[in-house]
């Protein structure tokens, strides 16, 4: 390798050329490299006195100190610099650092190809060449310092060692034979700075050179963007020269600030950052995207409260592969992971899965991995996070631990647990196209997979019950779900007419039937019937003299409907013991009573506030016409329900994220570490005892896992995340 100095011009900010010299001399070979440092007549004392110093201390290393006679500006000074040197020169601003190995990565970079005239790092401040934000500045991750960000920047980097329309004078490598060959900056033209190292990339250009960057070494640059008035109309003067002079370099140069092809660069490095800086949580859920489900809902309630201190990151099947969503704190991304082959519908466990898993769980630096649902996911998971000692919850929404059918129901018409003599083969036949029964099992190989879990969490005590009837030996947390509503000002009323609604989707389970034998057999005129949602079940979306189909509706327009209707009762005649139940909080909220058959996690609300009525489940239809004839005509304890109502408070998802926050950050089992995800991955004993930002990162990165982790990268779009983790499988 060629020798290179580094020019520093040096005018005055003593404080800032001291962490510049220092960080040079500490991470750079100056016995075969040099360092000129140019002072260009600084007034404040402290600089001569500074530079005195070091000639003193570092006789041992290629130290040249100069002194301008006069102050001649910035271009003027690194020419003299350049003119002084033999070799290969790097020009570096003062208020710079530099990090580990900085000089050798670029001087490789600059040999790595023919024709290159400069070299620029990657910065968090040097506009074409920012990161991660691009063209802006940027902060390093709070709580490491530039070395180590020089160690992730490396760890991650590509090594395309892209082209630049120009170089960046703030740290800019350039060959001594282009020197040779182009000359100096203009220091006739530009005078005291802003534009020179423009001209000079242009100029090499012309000679058929290029300009590129170094993508794996970052230096770290603390000027101010903030001009005076002054240096903005000198900023705009040179500008307009640059223009007048290569007009089509100009626009070459707008252009690629445009269309920004570095963006993939940008991206991993952000990735990365993002990664680092804060706990990841896998979130494993059967769908996502746009569906209207309680448990999407749940997960995405959970993201918006907590997504200010936890990236997370959610994985669901869809198309026979899986998509990976990233929730970062400011941005968010997803990555496609292709088709992963299905051994048997209802089989458990899938070592392709689990080699994608695995992937996810080092790639992201994993700190916690949350089971919502288990629907095309394997039971592979468990494993890896106890493997990487990573803390594990699970958190059960509906019933599929017991049963394939999850809602529990007979041949989709009956709450099965009380039936006698069932035949499980047929009714698993008719759901799921399974000709036997698999239930035994099924819960044998659910009950090991759940006591491996660190947490386990369902929404309700009356599902925590249901489970713990066949699983007796579990620790279940009941944390209730939150929901956001605007409470409405609305005062029901028995009138003539009494007005009785069903909300969500209408279907069999949801008690879509029974309502609809309601509308065609009850023998009360005075009764309406309302269905606000969805209707599964064809008759119940044409209205009829006693009933009105609303369809549809958005959960903020609810309350409004509800009162401009004039609904008095609202019912919920689900055959199946539901585990939560946001619409029975929905019609609570608008200030109406319910009615509920006395089953699942609604009517165990509705006992616990008296915030309505409860019907036993094998009522028939006489049955629940006299009761709803009993709440029309008793009105004192319809009304006292009503007050009952607005002394209950709904839960919050705020509220119900502050519960899981605390599982998140609190050491569940004594043998996980509590801290980020790489101490647990890693079996390294400097990592365990790290206590900051600093001394974590150092752990990591010299670690050998760590190591294979920097394999896959995360390009533009991601488009080639797949490919390489593909590779890497193949070695």
């Amino acid at each position: 390798m060629k020798k290179c100095d580094i020019i520093i011009p040096i005018y005055n900010a003593y404080d800032a050329l001291k962490d510049c010299i220092e960080s040079v001399i500490k991470n750079t070979d100056l016995r075969t490299n040099g360092l000129i440092l140019i002072d260009d007549c600084s007034p404040d004392e402290n600089i001569k006195k500074y530079l005195s110093k070091l000639k003193k201390e570092h006789k041992d290393i290629n130290l040249t100190i100069l002194y301008n006679k006069e102050n001649v500006g910035f271009v003027a000074t690194v020419n003299k610099g350049m003119k002084y040197s033999d070799n290969d020169v790097l020009l570096l601003n003062s208020d710079t650092v530099v990090g580990k190995d900085w000089l050798k990565k670029i001087q490789n970079c600059a040999y790595s190809m023919e024709k290159v005239a400069t070299v620029t790092p990657m910065s968090n401040n040097a506009t074409l060449v920012s990161v991660p934000k691009g063209l802006q500045r940027n902060e390093i991750p709070k709580d490491i310092d530039i070395d180590q960000y020089n160690d992730l920047i490396n760890a991650c980097s590509y090594h395309d060692y892209p082209e630049l329309p120009t170089g960046h004078g703030f740290c800019m490598f350039i060959k001594r034979e282009v020197l040779n060959l182009v000359g100096y900056f203009d220091e006739k033209t530009f005078e005291r700075g802003y534009g020179e190292e423009n001209d000079f990339s242009f100029r090499c250009v012309d000679y058929g050179y290029r300009n590129i960057m170094c993508d794996d070494v970052i230096v770290y640059h603390k000027e101010s963007q903030s001009f005076s008035d002054e240096r903005n109309k000198v900023i705009e003067n040179h500008l307009k020269k640059l223009e007048t002079r290569y007009p089509e370099y100009k626009r070459y140069l707008d252009d690629w600030c445009l269309e920004f092809p570095i963006n993939y660069i940008c991206k991993n490095v952000e990735y990365y950052t993002n990664i680092i800086d804060r706990r990841n949580i896998l979130i494993l859920i059967h769908d996502w995207e746009n569906s209207i489900g309680g448990t999407t809902l749940h997960v995405k309630d959970l993201i918006n409260n907590l997504n200010y201190k936890y990236n997370f990151h959610v994985l669901y099947p869809k198309d026979g592969g899986y998509i990976l969503y990233s929730y970062f704190k400011n941005s968010q991304n997803k990555i496609y992971f292709p088709y992963i082959d299905e051994m048997a519908k209802f089989n458990r466990y899938n070592e392709k899965y689990k080699k994608m898993l695995e992937d996810i769980i080092l790639a992201f630096a994993i700190d916690v991995v949350h089971v919502h649902h288990m629907i095309s996911h394997y039971f592979d998971v468990v494993d890896l996070a106890n493997k990487y000692k990573i803390k594990s919850i699970i958190t059960l929404h509906d019933y599929y631990c017991l049963c394939p059918s999850i809602n529990l129901l007979y041949c989709g018409e009956k709450f099965c647990i009380n039936i006698e003599n069932k035949d499980c083969s047929k009714c698993l036949a008719l759901s799921n196209k399974i000709d036997h029964n698999i239930i035994p099992d099924w819960r044998n190989d659910w009950h090991s997979f759940l006591s491996k879990f660190n947490r386990i969490i369902v929404p309700s005590e009356d599902t925590k019950k249901r489970i713990l009837e066949v699983y007796n030996d579990l620790d279940i947390k009941s944390i209730e779900h939150g929901i956001d509503l605007n409470e409405y000002d609305y005062q029901p009323d028995i009138a003539e007419i009494f007005n009785v609604a069903f909300i969500g989707v209408m279907c069999n389970h949801k008690g879509g039937n029974i309502l609809k034998k309601l509308i065609s057999n009850t023998k009360n005129k005075n009764i309406k019937f309302h269905v606000f949602g969805k209707s599964e079940i064809d008759d119940l979306t044409k209205n009829k003299k006693n009933y009105v189909y609303h369809g549809k509706y958005k959960r903020e327009n609810l309350s409004k409907l509800l009162k401009d209707n004039g609904i008095n009762l609202i019912c919920f005649f689900q055959i199946w013991p539901e585990t939560y139940s946001y619409t029975l909080n929905e019609a609570v909220s608008a200030g109406i009573p319910v009615l509920s058959f006395d089953i699942g996690a609604g009517a165990e609300r509705v006992k616990k506030h008296n915030l309505g009525w409860v019907i036993n489940l094998d009522s028939n239809l006489n049955d629940i016409e006299k009761k709803l004839d009993n709440i029309f005509k008793n009105k004192e304890d319809y009304y006292s329900k009503i007050e009952n109502i607005k002394n209950y408070k709904i839960k919050t998802t705020k509220e119900m994220a502050e519960q899981y926050k605390e599982y998140y950050d609190k050491n569940i089992n004594k043998k996980l570490c509590d801290s980020a995800s790489l101490r647990k991955i890693i079996k390294n004993e400097q990592l365990n005892k790290a206590e900051n930002g600093n001394e974590r990162l150092n752990a990591i990165l010299n670690s050998t896992k760590w190591k294979l982790i920097n394999k896959i990268k995360f390009p533009n779009k991601f488009v080639y995340f797949v490919r390489k983790i593909k590779a890497r499988r193949r070695r």
